[in-house]
């Protein structure tokens, strides 16, 4: 029992923290979208390049923010299992 503990608060302070992280990742995404229809208004092929070029950097931006949201929730796990046990044995 106590083993999953840790585990299962990491899991879910990933899921209530990534939401956080990816709204930042979309927003960049239609900004950079915005930019690409207004630098190439008149040429849909340079709009579909730049365009494809702003979903490779969202797909960066996502999987930086899911690794420091893992991060984060890996080091309070680690704090709320040390706490635990802490406890336990006081």
């Amino acid at each position: 029992m106590l083993r999953s503990i840790a585990p299962l608060t990491l899991a879910l302070s990933a899921i209530m923290l990534a939401p956080l992280a990816q709204a930042d990742c979309a927003d960049d995404q239609a900004w950079c979208e915005t930019k690409c229809e207004v630098k190439h208004m008149t040429d849909d092929a340079a709009i579909a390049g730049c365009k494809s070029k702003c979903v490779a950097e969202r797909a960066a931006c996502s999987t930086q923010a899911g690794a420091e949201t893992a991060w984060d929730a890996t080091k309070e796990a680690a704090k709320d299992t040390k706490s635990f046990f802490k406890g336990l044995t006081e």
